[in-house]
């Protein structure tokens, strides 16, 4: 099997790094639920946004392997 292309990749180093920024600080805060938006608290926010990341870079790492393949 070829080395991955760049954005295969890159691809993956962003995933890992979603994952990572899952278990900051920056996301878990301890006991802290302000700020509330739509009557949600903030981790919950966050935790749909990183969620939806990692469905636009499935979308994205899907794209690249389906032109890759393509291209064999």
């Amino acid at each position: 099997m070829p080395t991955p292309p760049k954005a295969w990749r890159t691809c993956c180093l962003l995933a890992v790094l979603l994952a990572a920024l899952t278990f900051t600080p920056i996301v878990l805060v301890p006991d802290e639920i302000e700020p509330i938006l739509l009557g949600m608290p903030r981790t919950l926010w966050f935790g749909m946004l990183i969620s939806f990341g990692f469905f636009l870079l499935t979308l994205w790492g899907a794209f690249i392997l389906t032109r890759h393949n393509e291209s064999d």
